[in-house]
């Protein structure tokens, strides 16, 4: 379990930053006017949130990968 939260929690609060950045710079309301789905302003800030969620979770889960020992990886 403390595997999967030293993964997930900072991947939450580092993809938390990235959406306050984005949207900082894009205003969602110009997605719905244009051809994209017909989102809500709600719709388009869940969908960032997640896509950067999983992104950054992909990415610690790598770093925790790659920092267990190498005799985890050969036996020999």
């Amino acid at each position: 379990m403390q595997k999967w939260v030293s993964v997930f929690w900072p991947s939450f609060i580092m993809s938390a930053v990235a959406t306050a950045i984005v949207f900082m710079f894009l205003d969602p309301a110009e997605f719905a006017r244009g051809d994209g789905p017909g989102l809500t302003n709600l719709g388009y800030y869940s969908i960032t949130f997640l896509f950067l969620w999983a992104t950054t979770a992909a990415t610690t889960a790598i770093s925790y990968f790659f920092q267990r020992p190498p005799d985890s990886f050969n036996s020999d």
